[in-house]
């Protein structure tokens, strides 16, 4: 409307123009305040000129090479265009170097390489070595999660829906050993058939073709190759643990090995830390231990393994996996009970230095199976009653008679007493007659 420009740019006016300008204003004050709407619009405009000038010229000049907005790091700026969103992760300590893992390492494959000889002090090293080859194992697992979450984070600018489709750590290493770099991954559907079900293949596929994810740079697809590689590593280390320990566990933990097989004992201590840790569990958190991580592609069917959402190691065991559908989470249940009281008693034969049996075990495993197996068998089929005989004896029926005849009560009779039904009528008929006489006197 007053021709003076808004759009925020920065107007420079000389000293002659400032000078000039205060004093129209302190002339347009001086003369009274009978100025326009107009006039007041300039004042306050050219009060803001003013100020933005006297700000302006306090930011000091840039020095001889000194960098610009853009190149100080300007968030808003486009130096860093060509630059890749991620540069990688920091390097951290890898476990697999730690100086006692290695040392435990060879600490187990000379006593494997030795055998055993019976005596008590060889019984002894063997129990210290089972306890810190638990104490391993749990770091070890720790350590493969935070290498899968390494691995995804490492991923995820290549194929970012790959990590909630496939949640298995091992399996998703496979996937991407066989994707690598390939952008369509209908190509890869053929070998990735070796380690996934068909559905999870269709789906991943169709993410594949709709994924917002961009090829990896020859530096990133580096370091996702040697993170697959050290995840292989773990994998192979934890490996030689579980078999040490499953080697040893029927003389540590006799009990818990007769009842669930030495194989799951050790995937329990392993998880747990040892066999005083596992006695410590109550019976309602052992069926937990190992369950599967609940996500979005679980939940919606696309799980990577068949085991439920709300049961762990034990829907593994024998005693469970040879019910029928229906009675696994029930006997599920009734073995974590068991298991409870033999970790316990194994647990207490240790430490009390008592002779370690595997009685208690076969004992819980007998009552399991004898238990399962009465759950099994079909209900018992009712049986054939005869019918009561409708016609009864003429005696009764003349007790009956009477007993209606002194009651007074019993409306009706057998076909043989006929004098009983005209007695019944004129008795009612009498008690009718009697309480309209009342009825009568009443309204009187």
């Amino acid at each position: 409307l007053l021709g003076v420009p808004l759009q925020g740019k920065k107007i420079t006016l000389s000293e002659g123009d400032r000078e000039s300008r205060r004093a129209d204003r302190q002339r347009r004050t001086t003369v009274g305040s009978g100025g326009s709407m107009a006039d007041c619009l300039l004042d306050d405009l050219d009060d803001l000129s003013d100020v933005a000038e006297e700000d302006g010229d306090e930011s000091p000049p840039l020095e001889d090479g000194a960098p610009s907005g853009a190149d100080r790091g300007d968030p808003y700026g486009h130096a860093d265009e060509g630059k890749p969103s991620s540069a990688g992760l920091k390097p951290r300590p890898r476990l697999l170097d730690d100086p006692g893992l290695r040392a435990h390492l060879s600490s187990i494959r000379a006593a494997c390489d030795n055998g055993k000889s019976g005596s008590k002090e060889d019984d002894d090293h063997q129990h210290t070595l089972i306890l810190s080859t638990n104490k391993h194992l749990l770091a070890i697992s720790h350590e493969i999660h935070r290498t899968h979450l390494d691995l995804c984070r490492l991923y995820n600018p290549k194929f970012p829906e790959l990590e909630d489709l496939i949640t298995d750590p091992y399996q998703y290493r496979a996937a991407i050993g066989i994707l690598q770099n390939e952008m369509d991954v209908t190509k890869k559907n053929e070998e990735l058939n070796a380690i996934l079900s068909s559905n999870q293949i269709i789906t991943i596929s169709v993410a594949g073709s709709t994924t917002s994810g961009r090829p990896l740079t020859d530096e990133e697809m580096r370091q996702v190759n040697e993170t697959c590689t050290y995840l292989d590593q773990l994998k192979s280390t934890q490996a030689e643990l579980s078999t040490f320990v499953e080697s040893n566990m029927e003389s540590w933990a006799p009990s818990v090995c007769a009842l669930i097989g030495p194989s799951l004992a050790a995937q329990l201590f392993a998880s747990t830390g040892g066999l005083g840790e596992l006695s410590k569990i109550p019976a309602c958190n052992l069926q937990l231990i190992g369950k599967n991580k609940s996500t979005s592609a679980s939940r919606g069917g696309m799980a990577t393994n068949a085991r439920s959402q709300h049961a762990g190691y034990l829907m593994e065991c024998e005693l469970v996996q040879r019910c029928p559908n229906y009675l696994k989470m029930k006997a599920m249940k009734a073995v974590a009970g068991k298991l409870a009281l033999a970790a316990r008693t194994d647990h207490v034969n240790c430490e009390a230095g008592r002779a370690r049996s595997a009685a208690v075990g076969r004992k819980f495993h007998g009552e399991l199976m004898a238990k399962f197996n009465k759950w099994e068998e079909p209900d018992k089929a009712q049986s054939v009653k005869a019918l009561p005989n409708c016609e009864a004896p003429t005696f009764m029926r003349d007790q009956v008679c009477d007993a209606a005849e002194l009651d007074g009560s019993h409306t009706f009779s057998p076909p043989h007493t006929p004098g009983l039904i005209l007695h019944s009528r004129n008795a009612v008929g009498e008690s009718a007659s009697a309480d309209s006489r009342s009825g009568s006197r009443k309204q009187k």
